[in-house]
Order: structure tokens, then sequence, then C-alpha cells
């Protein structure tokens, strides 16, 4: 039988009293030199130690066998990473207090937003739908269990393309340090400062076909017909969306739409004549007591995904089981911008000129500007292709091509 410990304090050349505590007394599973100025203290001390052997020696006289052995196996599996099983525990009693002590994500979205009020619209919407997304992923898991990994992989999962990366990016971060700051303490900011934001292609423009146009109206007409009059607007008149989502039925007639200053970008009314193909599509699909339909931003995006885009979204597995969430890296991802682009491409390839695209466009960085990014992007042939789609697979008629 092992000889208890006898914890005797001894001066060192310093002056000052050694206390050497063995392992397997220890906290930290190592041994441990306790350094004391007074020899009253390192005595006190010693005899708090001696006190907590004795404890431990009774206690392991009475140890059910099955403890035992499950120590021993626990000792071994540990052995080769250099731990021991009290490291091992305490490590795990500190995470759980940690937990236990944090916000589950659901109700930490709840205080965030609610102390934010003051957010611009677009940013509301935007950390809206993260938030979301966040929940739909972690549900009420606490703040402070989610891992660096992990967020990673929620990123991976509910993004397309840089843009939208780098956009996720931000607004994880935003939520993630506002809920670690004091009073809240919930989690720390370790897991999202490794984050690193993608590189973009500003001067490029991305532009889509006539056949993948085609795509986007026949996978609205399906699954969201009421999204289909928004989706024709945007196609045919290159509009902003904010300026689409702020739109009334009174400001679209048979003669054209009205972009009314207050929902300007650039806080100047603008007429755009009402194009063919669009009075096409209204006809067929008229618009209801709003422009936009309900959850329009979600109801877009699952429209891009059905039409084989790399876009996220929430509702695609709802209109189709066999589908998931986030889109296969196969799936190209969605071009910035890439409807109004199109339009603009659209305008020049047919003949418009740029003084009526800057116009139409309440575009206020010059005519040259919209040479440079959009004069022949697009042929001729395939703008007017475009122009040509109508509801149900219909052709409409177009200016015939030169």
């Amino acid at each position: 039988m092992a000889k208890p410990p006898k914890f005797i304090p001894k001066r060192n050349e310093n002056g000052h009293w050694r206390l050497s505590i063995p392992a397997a007394f220890s906290n930290t599973g190592n041994r441990q030199q306790l350094f004391f100025k007074t020899h009253k203290e390192a005595k006190n001390a010693a005899d708090h130690w001696k006190q907590q052997a004795a404890n431990f020696g009774k206690q392991s006289r009475v140890i059910k066998p099955s403890l035992a052995e499950a120590a021993v196996q626990a000792e071994a599996m540990l052995k080769p990473f250099g731990v021991s099983i009290l490291e091992v525990v305490q490590s795990y009693v500190e995470k759980e207090r940690s937990n236990r002590a944090s916000c589950i994500v659901s109700e930490a979205i709840k205080e965030f937003q609610k102390a934010h009020e003051h957010w611009s619209k677009s940013y509301t919407t935007a950390q809206t739908s993260r938030g979301r997304k966040l929940v739909e992923t972690f549900g009420d898991r606490p703040l402070s269990s989610i891992s660096a990994q992990e967020i990673m992989q929620h990123l991976s999962e509910t993004t397309g393309g840089p843009d939208s990366w780098n956009l996720g990016v931000r607004l994880v971060r935003s939520f993630w340090r506002w809920a670690a700051r004091p009073p809240r303490q919930w989690c720390n900011t370790d897991v999202v400062e490794h984050l690193e934001t993608k590189r973009t292609e500003s001067g490029e423009i991305g532009v889509i076909n006539a056949k993948q146009v085609r795509a986007l109206f026949a996978a609205a007409e399906k699954h969201f017909p009421e999204a289909v009059p928004a989706l024709a607007i945007s196609i045919f008149t290159g509009m902003r969306q904010a300026e689409l989502s702020r739109l009334k039925p009174k400001d679209i007639t048979s003669e054209g739409v009205t972009v009314p200053a207050s929902s300007a970008k650039t806080r100047h009314r603008r007429f755009i004549n009402m194009p063919n193909g669009l009075a096409a599509w209204l006809k067929a699909y008229p618009i209801g007591e709003s422009v936009v339909p309900l959850n329009w931003n979600r109801k877009q995006k699952a429209i891009r995904r059905l039409a084989g885009w790399r876009v996220w979204s929430d509702l695609v597995p709802y209109v189709d089981p066999k589908l998931d969430n986030a889109a296969p890296e196969s799936l190209p991802p969605w071009p910035k911008n890439a409807i109004r682009h199109t339009n603009a491409s659209i305008l020049l390839a047919t003949g418009a000129t740029l003084e009526t695209l800057g116009f139409e466009f309440g575009h206020t960085g010059g005519s040259e500007m919209l040479r440079r990014h959009y004069a022949g992007v697009m042929p001729r042939k395939e703008a007017l292709a475009i122009l040509a789609i109508g509801p149900r697979g219909k052709k409409l008629k177009t200016i015939q091509a030169a």
C-alpha cells in the first residue's frame, strides 16, 4: 500500500516556502509546486492538502469497482494525448458552465434585433434573413457551444457566390460581437474573427441569357405565380429591388411605370415606358393588392434556385422535397445584380441611347460608365430572344433583328 504524502513545506534559497503537491492530488493532474512568503501560510496550505489526501483515501476505499474500471479505461484512452482524467473533467465542467451561462441562438437573435430598431430597412431585411438561417441551422443551441468550423459550414451552405459569402460574414460577425460584449458575454468572438472574405471582381458585369430567363419565368409560373408580376417588372425594366419593393399598383398603368421620387434612389421621379413584353406578362398575371408578394425576397431566391442557380433557399424543399436548402456546388453562383445588368445590356443591344438608359435606370454615374459596363455585353440576337419570352411559353413579337 502506497504511503500517504506528508506535505512538508521546505524553505528555498530565496527565503520562500515551497510545498510539493503530487500529481494524484493536484487540481491539474500534474505535479505542482506552490510557493508562499511565510512559513505560516505554507503550513496552513499543507494542512489543507493533508485533509484533502485523507478524504481522498477514504473515498478510494469505498469506490465502486465499475467506476474504478471506467477510470482505468479512460486513463488508457487519454494517455496518447498526454492529459489526465481530471484535466478532461475540468475542461468539460468549464465548458458546461459556459454553455449554461450563455443564451440559445433563437433568443439571442430576438434580443439582437430588438436592440437595433434603428437599422435601415434594407439592413433589417438582411439581418432578419441571416438570423432566420442561424436559427434553422443551430436551433436552440447555446451560442458558446458553436464552433468556428460549424459557422464556416453554415455560411458555406447558406450563401452563393463571393458577394453573398462576404455579406454573410459581415452579418454574422456583427451579431456575434454584440452577443459577446458585456453585459451579455454569451459567447467568444474568436469563432468569428477568423472568417475571411472572398475576393470579388468588382468590374465584372454578370448577365443571364434567354434560356436562363425562360427558366426563371417557368419556375415562377409553376411554383410562385403570385411572384410573376414582380419578376417580369424586374426583367423588363431593370428596376432596383429597393425601388420595386416600394412600388404601388397605382404606379403601373398601360402607358408605363412611374417611380415616385419618394421611392427612387436618386429621389427624382422618373417614368419608364411600358415594354411590350411586360405588358403581355401583366395581362396574363394581373397585379393584385401589392406589386411584390409577401416574402418576395425568399420567393425570388427559390425561383433562382429552381431555375438552376447556386442559391440558398429555405422554400425550395417545400415545393420539391428532393431538393435541399443549399444548392450543389456544381451549379453556377447567381451574378450580382444580374437582372438589372441584363436589362441594361438588352436596351443598348436593341438600339436604346445611353441617355435613355441613364434616365430609365435612374443612373447618375455618367454615360461613359454605362458604355463601359454594358455596351457590347449582349448580342442583339440574344437580346431579342429575351424580349420575345412570353407567358406560358408563348413567343412574343419583337422588333426585327438587324
